[in-house]
């Protein structure tokens, strides 16, 4: 049975037409490089970048101004929603002290603006086979 071209037009343009899968973004190379993906996803809101670089079950504490507030920690799978329902264009960040224990755990601190707000957080970063994640995060509002 010979193809007839005129059949085969429109499944062809709509397979064109179809919205193709988003490509996903290269595995973080270093800390720095999973911290600008971090303040991108804020800056865009996008969850699925964040969910990229947090652990799911890792461990996101807050600090309030008082020292005697006690510790606010929740798991990153619980919080990221909240992140990034609020974007920020104007999200910035930049890395005052990088500390690395072996060539595949670093802990950095890092200044974060973020909705008006400016933080500093600790971070605890582990390399794994899909690049470098955050696994813990300590935060305090300056």
């Amino acid at each position: 049975m010979p193809l007839d071209p005129a059949r085969l037009v429109l499944p062809c343009a709509a397979a064109l037409l179809t919205a193709s899968p988003a490509i996903a973004a290269p595995a973080p190379s270093s800390p720095e490089a999973a911290l600008e993906a971090y303040v991108e996803g804020l800056r865009t809101g996008q969850v699925e970048r964040l969910q990229a670089l947090f652990l799911p079950d890792g461990q996101f504490c807050s600090l309030a101004g008082d020292s005697a507030a006690p510790i606010d920690c929740r798991r990153f799978a619980e919080v990221l929603g909240g992140w990034a329902a609020r974007p920020d264009p104007a999200a910035t960040g930049r890395v005052l002290d990088r500390r690395d224990a072996t060539p595949s755990m670093s802990a950095v601190t890092y200044e974060l603006q973020f909705g008006g707000d400016l933080y500093v957080d600790q971070l605890l970063l582990y390399r794994t086979d899909a690049g470098w994640r955050v696994v813990a995060k300590t935060t305090a509002v300056q």
